[in-house]
C-alpha cells in the first residue's frame, strides 16, 4: 500500500516539477521532474532488471562457496596425444601420405594424380 502511495506522490510531484517551470523558471527542476516521470514510466522493466542481477549475483556467490567446499580430486592423467598403431588413419592423413584423394572403392588400385 506504501508502495502506491508513493508512486502516486511521485506521479504529483513529476508533474508539478514539470510545471514549476512557468513560475520558478529554473530547467533542473523539469529536468528531475521528467527523470520521475521516465522512472514511473519504466518501473517494471527497472524491477525486472534489478531481480535479474539479484538472482545472477545470488546465483554466483552460491557457486563461488559450492567451489569452495569441493574437495580435490586426484585424476589420473590420460594421454590425450593419438598414435597412428591406435587409430585409423583420417582422410587428411592418407591424403598427406598418399599424395592423392584415395577413392571408396578399395578394389580400384588406379593412381590418380
Amino acid at each position: 500500500m506504501k508502495k502506491i502511495k508513493l508512486n502516486h506522490a511521485i506521479e504529483y510531484l513529476s508533474s508539478t516539477l514539470v510545471l514549476s517551470y512557468f513560475f520558478i523558471h529554473n530547467i533542473f527542476l523539469v529536468l528531475i521532474g521528467i527523470i520521475f516521470s521516465l522512472y514511473l514510466i519504466n518501473i517494471n522493466f527497472i524491477n525486472r532488471i534489478i531481480k535479474s542481477i539479484y538472482k545472477n549475483f545470488v546465483n554466483k556467490k552460491d557457486s563461488i562457496e559450492l567451489n569452495a567446499k569441493d574437495t580435490e580430486i586426484d585424476t589420473i592423467p590420460i594421454n590425450k596425444k593419438s598414435t597412428k598403431e591406435d587409430t585409423k588413419l583420417t582422410l587428411v592423413e592418407k591424403i598427406e601420405e598418399l599424395g592423392f584423394i584415395p577413392s571408396l572403392d578399395n578394389s580400384d588400385e588406379t593412381n590418380v594424380a
